[in-house]
């Protein structure tokens, strides 16, 4: 309690709320807009959090990350195109309702479903995130490490539809997370003669680069963000909003049920927002008494979509605080903030920054609650963005970026890196490799070498050191469940199908 006592005084102080409420403001344009994610909001906003206080920064992404999670609902309901991964649910009967003339309807609808789902996600988080911890805390360099190798195999496992393309895309992570001097010796690698790679790998311009310059190469190919008419909508927000309160409260058990959902699988890093949700809708689906209603416009399909898809932003601090491994895309870039802020991020975050780990869940917390509100005054804005060009939009947001990487170190070798990691980028989606795993290999590299070598030298090149304990033990087992699940899956099916 006295931890989330000091998170609520950092929360609640003038600074911190305006940066809340700007946050809000910035998730909402940043999930309208098509193509758009939080992790690409985040990431250009990176560099404008380095000046500010560490619980700031984090205030204000938590608050685009909560945010986003609605906002991608809108062109979802209205164009059929969600603004978000998660959204892509909403779509299978927002945007039915939308084509009926119930769009502001189902925008109400999804408004308060992210909201309840966003507190319920919250409320989990903040009760079960100090046990968790607890358990962390008797994780030594070795477990450490095999958490670090299993955040790695987990995720390339599950993002993409390639095992082999998710561990060549973390491999490359691995080796540019490696782009600097080594930790035991203190020689340089792969520094290219370089001196600005010798200290440490610059996150924010490959960041910067992999998800936003990416991002703007594949919209600067479109004449407008979307390609269909807009449906008009009659702009009457609060009997929107009403109605959709009234219409989503008669879902009680929806509500709850999707918010566990996401919250137990945004726990687990890799799955993301489009698996869950889809697994909430189907689960919805299943427990209806008009499963053949689904998919042609309903209440029940958004707010299983939307109570689950903001639930998971709470579910993904669990993994980020606890052990140092990034549930989404976007807390892998609120974990370089903390690299940033020279706090290393692992099981002691809720040891000596357990007041500003508490205000990042509370921030989630009140973010969702200003859904309403705010999703109310912004609606009409938020719709007119889905409407602007490629053309005015890339040059501002390009600007952006190159700004935000040269006021890191004030140095064009960060611009000149944003653009070469923002080709890698292009080139890598282009041939279906996974941008994920690369970006959190960056994070877990560092992480998985520190810890070995600090074992390696307890263990003195005893190599059995590393199975001593039952908590190795089980990591070992789900490391490799992990990696050889699949492979072992085809193996047997190969077999049965050859002996009949």
């Amino acid at each position: 309690m006295d931890n989330i006592v000091s998170g609520f005084l950092l929360l609640f102080t003038f600074k911190s709320l305006l940066f809340l409420v700007l946050g809000v403001v910035v998730g909402f344009v940043v999930g309208a807009l098509p193509g758009f994610s939080s992790s690409n909001g985040v990431a250009v906003m990176l560099p404008l959090t380095l000046g500010m206080e560490l619980h700031t920064a984090l205030i204000f992404m938590a608050a685009i990350y909560a945010a986003a999670q609605f906002a991608g609902a809108i062109p979802a309901i209205l164009i059929n195109a969600p603004g978000t991964m998660g959204a892509a649910a909403t779509a299978l009967d927002g945007y039915p309702m939308g084509q009926r003339g119930e769009g502001g309807l189902a925008i109400g609808i999804a408004r308060m479903a992210s909201a309840c789902g966003g507190v319920i996600g919250a409320i989990i988080v903040l009760l079960v995130i100090t046990p968790m911890s607890a358990l962390a805390l008797k994780f030594g360099s070795v477990e450490m490490f095999l958490v670090a190798i299993f955040g790695l195999t987990l995720i390339t496992t599950v993002i993409g539809d390639s095992v082999r393309k998710g561990l060549i895309s973390a491999g490359m992570g691995l080796l540019i997370a490696a782009m600097s001097a080594d930790p035991f010796y203190g020689q340089g690698r792969f520094t290219m003669g370089f001196i600005n790679l010798y200290d440490k790998v610059p996150f924010v311009p490959i960041l910067i680069g992999i998800f936003a310059i990416t991002e703007m190469y594949f919209l600067s190919k479109k004449t407008n963000l979307i390609d269909k008419v807009m449906i008009k909508l009659d702009n009457n927000t609060l009997r929107d909003l009403i109605e959709g309160i009234k219409e989503t409260l008669k879902y009680p058990k929806v509500i709850f049920r999707s918010a566990i959902i996401g919250t137990v699988i945004g726990a687990i890093p890799g799955t993301g927002t489009a698996i869950s949700n889809f697994i909430s809708y189907g689960i919805a689906k299943r427990s209806s008494n008009r499963k053949e209603m689904f998919g042609t416009g309903i209440p029940e399909g958004v707010i299983a979509s939307e109570a689950c898809d903001s639930s998971v932003a709470s579910g993904t601090m669990i993994p980020a605080l606890t052990l140092g491994i990034p549930g989404s895309a976007t807390t892998a870039i609120m974990l370089a903030a903390l690299y940033l802020h020279g706090v290393r991020p692992g099981p002691q975050v809720m040891v000596n920054q357990a007041a500003e780990a508490y205000a990042v869940l509370l921030a989630i917390l009140f973010a969702s609650i200003l859904v309403l509100p705010l999703g109310t005054l912004l609606a009409s804005p938020l719709i007119a963005l889905t409407r602007i060009s490629t053309s005015i939009l890339v040059p501002i947001v390009l600007l952006l970026c190159a700004v935000g990487a040269f006021a890191v170190a004030n140095s064009m070798f960060d611009v000149m890196l944003m653009f070469i990691f923002g080709i890698i980028g292009i080139i890598m989606r282009i041939n279906g490799y996974p941008v994920v795993p690369f970006v959190l290999a960056l994070i877990l590299g560092p992480i998985a070498e520190a810890n070995f070598i600090r074992a390696y030298m307890l263990s003195q090149g005893e190599w059995t050191y590393f199975f001593t304990t039952q908590i190795s033990w089980i990591l070992w087992a789900i490391i490799f469940f992990g990696l050889f699940s699949n492979p072992i899956k085809i193996a047997f099916r190969k077999m049965r199908q050859q002996g009949n």
